[in-house]
């Protein structure tokens, strides 16, 4: 799509060179993907590609987003593919069509006008930079934050967004260095995925994200947040909620495989005692409340990634 937004006057200080391919996976859900369109559509950013991966969705999603956007890219995946090699494939094309930055964006999230522009604007500051994302706040609650960036704690054995359910009021408006950044609205150099590699797809759901942003550490990049680059999340709908027991299952596991791969030897000796902490914590919680679903498929997820050999 050559001009995202026909008449839109430039934001101040933003790039016009670097060609940005958008990936949007969707699966079942053509209104939210829609929406999500109709807002990138809006975008000041004009050498801007949409490229939607499609997960086999039996609600017609690729007919109806062909029918309403012509000029949306679209790669139909003849089975779900879940979100990494889902988006790896949407990557790949952006690469083949010769995008300089590939923009992962949730299909139940809406930008703002210059939310791709900023993310451009600071991956052009430096080489060095090679992952940018959004400041994101919830969609049912607009001045409320979701993920201003994520913190990766070792010697705990979690991984959390920061400022996660705080009313916002400028406290994360800093640009600064994370741990992490949720592939929720995730920005990448094309060095970067020639050389780092893509999301991993050995993670089932959840974690991809955190362990791309520590592996682009490791090879010299620099994770960025960019608070100026806004995006509002329709929490967790394709999982069930943002608190249900099938996410904490799959999230559990996923945190499981990123700590056995990228913690220290020594980062064992803390990280069995807080988990063990945390969940008796949750359990506590739960009887006071009747509702065990979420400790127990917490513990149930601790099990099945003790019993792996990988």
């Amino acid at each position: 799509m050559s001009s995202a937004c026909e008449g839109c006057e430039p934001s101040e200080g933003s790039f016009r060179m670097a060609k940005v391919s958008v990936v949007v996976v969707n699966w079942n859900a053509r209104e939210n993907a829609r929406e999500c369109i109709e807002s990138l559509r809006t975008s000041d950013y004009p050498d801007l590609d949409i490229i939607l991966v499609d997960n086999a969705s039996s609600d017609g999603s690729v007919e109806y987003i062909r029918g309403l956007f012509p000029e949306v890219i679209l790669i139909e995946n003849s089975s779900n593919e879940r979100f990494a090699r889902a988006s790896n494939a949407g990557m790949r094309l952006a690469l083949e069509r010769g995008a300089r930055f590939a923009f992962l964006l949730n299909n139940d999230a809406i930008v703002e006008q210059a939310t791709v522009s900023e993310l451009v604007r600071v991956l052009e500051s430096s080489p060095d930079v090679g992952l940018v994302g959004s400041k994101i706040l919830y969609f049912s609650r607009k001045d409320v934050i979701w993920s201003a960036g994520g913190e990766v704690k070792f010697w705990v054995g979690i991984t959390r967004h920061r400022g996660i359910r705080q009313k916002d009021s400028g406290q994360f408006d800093e640009q600064t260095h994370v741990g992490y950044l949720t592939g929720c609205a995730l920005m990448a150099r094309k060095e970067l995925m020639e050389n780092v590699g893509l999301l991993d797809p050995s993670y089932y759901m959840y974690g991809e994200d955190a362990d791309w942003c520590l592996r682009a550490e490791r090879a010299g990049f620099r994770v960025v947040y960019v608070p100026t680059s806004r995006v509002w999340h329709k929490v967790s709908i394709s999982s069930g909620g943002e608190f249900s027991a099938a996410k904490m299952y799959q999230k559990t596991r996923s945190n499981v495989q990123l700590f056995r791969r990228h913690a220290r030897p020594y980062h064992w000796v803390t990280i069995p005692l807080f988990s063990a902490l945390y969940l008796l914590g949750l359990l506590i919680r739960g009887v006071g409340t009747r509702s065990l679903s979420v400790p127990w498929a917490i513990l149930r997820a601790l099990i099945d990634s003790m019993r792996r050999t990988d």
